[in-house]
């Protein structure tokens, strides 16, 4: 159960850019917390079910792990990407003199959670027992 833990630092991102955006309504905000919540409680009772019916050593359960580590690693990436995106939008609206230097923060920021996105699901979830 502790490898669920790197889950923990995309959450925060996430969660920290929808409560910072006071362009969305709280209906929404509360939507996208319970969205990320349900969908980590439920990939994490999917793969331990696939861990207690499937051997490690069987390609059965590395085909069923790595498709469902595929599919959890999308919902997190594209309505996090959004979350973020819209977010950086709302936040740089309005501030005129540094806006290249926040803009070129922002990219390198959604680049960095799509590499950390990408190194937790398929690198360390996908491969991991």
């Amino acid at each position: 159960m502790l490898e669920y833990f790197v889950l923990l630092p995309l959450m925060v991102v996430v969660f920290y850019s929808l409560y910072m955006t006071a362009l969305f309504p709280n209906f929404l905000t509360y939507t996208g917390y319970g969205y990320f919540l349900v969908l980590t409680l439920i990939f994490v009772v999917l793969r331990e079910r696939i861990k207690s019916n499937y051997d490690f050593e069987t390609p059965a359960y590395w085909e069923k792990n790595s498709e469902l580590v595929d599919i959890v690693m999308w919902f997190y990436l594209i309505p996090g990407f959004a979350v973020i995106i819209f977010a950086l939008i709302y936040w740089f609206k309005g501030k005129e003199e540094r806006k290249f230097r926040h803009i070129f923060a922002s990219i390198i920021g959604l680049i960095l959670f799509f590499i950390y996105n990408y190194a937790i699901f398929e690198l360390f979830l996908g491969y991991s027992r």
